[in-house]
């Protein structure tokens, strides 16, 4: 059976973990209750102390209050709080609900500043008669009032401090909790000191690596985990607070690194100084750099996500963006040269198409007529010529001389690129392998059979680790010997270029290749006349000017028969 008591219940209650730490605490709104219990010649039964904000949905924490008192064996009479308008931050709707719910339970409902005043009878004037109806609180006026102003309040406070964070975020700057691998910090302007980003010293670098290994296409997702993990990454230490909010209990984070984890970092645009957050209309430049640079982030993306560079500075995001999707070149066996030799009218890459003549035999061309007359080639005649350029084709004597030292500089620059992952790797598994030395001196101490399994576990876990540590630190050295193969493999190709460029059935590898040997994408007519702008690489034989066999070619620059526009079927 509940008991009576003439005892009081405390209620206390901030916005935020921030109000906590810099503003008025929970404490301090007990102790301006405190002196109301004792004038009312009480004592506190309950302290009731919480963190909910009135921008949150439902009145969780008050059905939570009701339900708590309700297991009391002792109930007390008087519910006491600072003040309405901080206690009923959402308005009147809550305060209402507190308020009759208390009374329900016997319990009225008093505030140390002394706005609510005890219901009165309106009928005690004829002597013990009274009703619902007629007990009424002579302050509901001014109850109502001050939640309603507390909540007028909260929505004054929040469109200043909400929409001021708006203006900044659009102007570039940054607003709450750094991104991994930046801290905030503060930048002077025009006597303001506003929000930024910077690089985290400590933890950056583990960013930068994984959008480097990402970009180098050499290695898969997890490859590049295992490297992080190996490099001695872990998520960042956050603190957990205790269910008051008043005092940190405890830590989360310090995770090592996960595929699905990595991929989320890799295509945050934030990390190469731009802004698509929710409150923008567009996406920004911040006015802080990156960690990476746009170049580095969009071939970490591998178009999933690209960012677009306007010559006005103006940058637009696109998902899952193919570079080639503009100029419609699908991939034709038929007519593999057509990306990568120009139309020599307007510079740009041919089309492809078989046109059928009278006699439905088909005749294959390469063409191009946007916005000028239309020019076309045979693709027998377009392919010998090139063929012909092609074979004329000798790399420059003392090129490889000087590309082999170039590739040792890399070399040597790559050594000491991993002799710091190996040092850090070091580190990482010295701190593992005395982590592991003190697990063992704890097992050998106990006698607890559940102890000395749970050790046993986490011994062989940490041993594991070690050595896949070891083994990601050991597959990353390059030998002097490979760079020696490498270029002799180099030589071998590019004394054949007909081997390299005009058997290679990889479209996607064969513009690679023709973006090696030229500088810039030749028009038809340069490789006619072989005046292309070669790479530093190659240079045309003493033969190519002297060859007669090339002049057979020059007949077959003239536009198609007039069959070709009619009966165009468009192959690209």
């Amino acid at each position: 059976m509940i008991k009576r008591s003439n005892g009081s219940y405390i209620g206390c209650r901030v916005s935020s973990t921030k109000q906590l730490q810099q503003g008025e605490s929970l404490t301090d709104q007990e102790n301006v209750c405190a002196p109301t219990v004792k004038r009312l010649s009480s004592n506190i039964l309950k302290v009731y102390k919480i963190q909910h904000t009135a921008t949150k949905e439902g009145d969780s924490f008050i059905d939570e209050i009701i339900e708590d008192i309700k297991t009391h064996s002792i109930r007390g009479s008087y519910f006491v709080i600072k003040s309405i308008d901080r206690f009923c931050r959402a308005g009147t709707e809550e305060y209402s609900k507190l308020k009759t719910n208390l009374e329900e339970l016997g319990i009225q409902l008093i505030d140390a500043y002394g706005t609510i005043s005890p219901k009165i009878n309106t009928l005690s004037h004829l002597g013990g008669v009274e009703y619902k109806w007629s007990m009424i609180s002579p302050s509901e006026g001014a109850e109502i009032m001050e939640a309603h102003k507390s909540k007028r309040e909260v929505s004054d406070i929040l469109t200043r401090t909400i929409g001021a964070e708006i203006n900044l975020v659009r102007e570039g700057y940054s607003i709450g909790a750094p991104n991994d691998g930046f801290v905030n910090d503060k930048v002077l302007v025009e006597g303001k000191k506003k929000p930024i980003q910077v690089a985290d010293q400590n933890r950056a670098h583990f960013i930068i690596k994984m959008f480097e290994l990402r970009a180098s296409g050499i290695y898969t997702d997890q490859e590049t985990v295992n490297q992080l993990n190996t490099m001695g990454y872990r998520s960042q230490l956050r603190h957990r607070w205790s269910k008051e909010k008043n005092k940190v209990i405890g830590s989360t984070g310090g995770k090592k690194l996960t595929v699905k984890h990595l991929q989320n970092i890799i295509k945050n645009p934030i990390y190469c100084g731009v802004n698509n957050e929710k409150w923008l209309l567009k996406p920004i430049r911040t006015k802080y750099e990156g960690l990476v640079d746009i170049f580095i982030f969009n071939k970490a993306n591998s178009g999933k996500v690209f960012v677009e560079e306007g010559k006005d500075g103006s940058v637009t995001i696109h998902k899952n963006y193919n570079l080639h999707s503009l100029k419609r070149m699908r991939d034709n066996p038929l007519f593999p040269f057509k990306s990568v030799i120009l139309c020599p009218e307007c510079g740009k890459p041919f089309l492809g198409s078989v046109s059928k003549g009278k006699s439905g035999a088909g005749f294959p061309a390469y063409h191009c007529s946007r916005n000028h007359k239309q020019y076309g080639v045979s693709k027998k005649e377009f392919e010998k010529t090139l063929a012909h350029f092609i074979n004329n084709l000798k790399y420059k004597d003392d090129f490889f001389k000087g590309f082999e030292t170039t590739l040792m500089n890399k070399y040597r620059e790559k050594e000491k690129e991993i002799g710091e992952f190996s040092l850090k790797a070091n580190v990482n598994v010295a701190d593992l392998e005395m982590e592991k030395l003190q697990k063992i001196e704890a097992f050998t101490n106990t006698k607890n059979e559940t102890i000395r399994n749970t050790l046993e576990e986490q011994i062989n876990s940490l041993q594991g680790q070690i050595v896949e540590y070891q083994s990601q630190r050991n597959k990353l050295e390059v030998k002097e010997n490979d760079i020696h193969s490498f270029v002799r493999y180099a030589k071998n190709l590019m004394e054949h270029p007909e081997e390299m460029l005009l058997k290679q059935e990889n479209i996607t590898i064969l513009r690679a290749l023709f973006g090696l040997v030229f500088d810039e994408l030749p028009t038809y007519t340069e490789i006619v006349s072989g005046t292309p702008k070669l790479s530093l690489v190659y240079t045309l034989s003493e033969k190519f000017t002297d060859d007669e066999a090339l002049m057979a070619g020059d007949e077959g620059i003239e536009p198609p028969p007039k069959d070709l526009e009619a009966f165009v079927l468009p192959l690209n």
